[in-house]
């Protein structure tokens, strides 16, 4: 099972300073660094300031985004610093898009549901994770197609540098965010949530520096009304309980003193 922390994993790094991976499995091949260097910085949104490390998975093709298949790493202070291809979840498996915080780290993981490796897994969406593919067609689908169950598959020696990068980014308060990227407030104040300071952004989504689509609006806020009815459906239940259980007292007590009050006049 995956660890919370990362520093509690067999496969963690008490010491490590990110280096760049020239290694490869064949076929896999590393896109030209060029072209990602005109795509928007996550780094400069001030929505993620509390954020040490951004990796920004594409899966469809879009100017926003750029080429589908790919992976980007951010590195605050340096820019982007990785540009790699990967493969996300195929049809029917679709991997889930938006905002996410990395959750588990499982550096030598095996799905027993699909009985294969998942080396070098960092979960960031239930079950879903960033991890290593060794197999020689999963390799030649990176960049070229959707292949996965739902994970996001990565050449093994980068998808190992990636758990440690992510590993390494800090643990502590960062500025909660929902699905679509924007900040959770409470009692007006940015709500804080303890995590791994990286930020996963599954693509396409929400672009950041823009309000949110009607639909993604409209899915926020119906998960916001189907858990204050849920609440409200309970308050009540609660309240009627109490008040039951005060009118069940009431009436003993009044049946116990007139039954007192007999006797005594007997």
């Amino acid at each position: 099972m995956p660890s919370t922390r990362y520093e509690r994993d067999e496969g963690a790094l008490a010491k490590f300073s990110p280096g760049k991976t020239l290694k490869a499995f064949a076929p896999y091949q590393d896109p030209p660094f060029s072209e990602a260097l005109a795509l928007p910085n996550p780094l400069r949104e001030p929505l993620f300031q509390s954020y040490r490390v951004i990796v920004v998975v594409n899966m469809l093709s879009q100017p926003f985004w750029g080429r589908a298949q790919t992976l980007r790493v951010y590195l605050r202070g340096q820019g982007l610093i990785r540009y790699w291809l990967i493969s996300s979840g195929g049809k029917g498996f679709e991997t889930p898009s938006g905002y996410f915080v990395p959750q588990g780290f499982s550096s030598r993981h095996w799905s027993s549901r699909y009985d294969a490796p998942m080396l070098w897994a960092v979960f960031f969406n239930s079950g879903i994770s960033l991890h290593s593919s060794l197999d020689r067609g999963a390799l030649r689908d990176m960049g070229r197609a959707a292949t996965s169950h739902g994970c996001v598959r990565i050449e093994d020696h980068r998808a190992e540098e990636l758990y440690h990068l992510i590993g390494h980014s800090g643990y502590g308060p960062v500025d909660r965010l929902d699905r679509n990227g924007l900040q959770i407030k409470k009692k007006g104040q940015a709500a804080k949530l303890l995590a791994y300071k990286t930020l996963i952004i599954v693509a396409p989504t929400r672009q950041w520096g823009t309000q949110p689509s009607v639909k993604q609006a409209a899915k926020v806020n119906v998960a916001h009304k189907a858990s204050e009815a849920s609440v409200a459906r309970n308050l009540p239940a609660t309240r009627t309980s109490a008040k039951a259980g005060s009118s069940q007292t009431a009436q003993t007590n009044a049946k116990s003193h007139r039954n007192r009050t007999q006797k005594a006049r007997k």
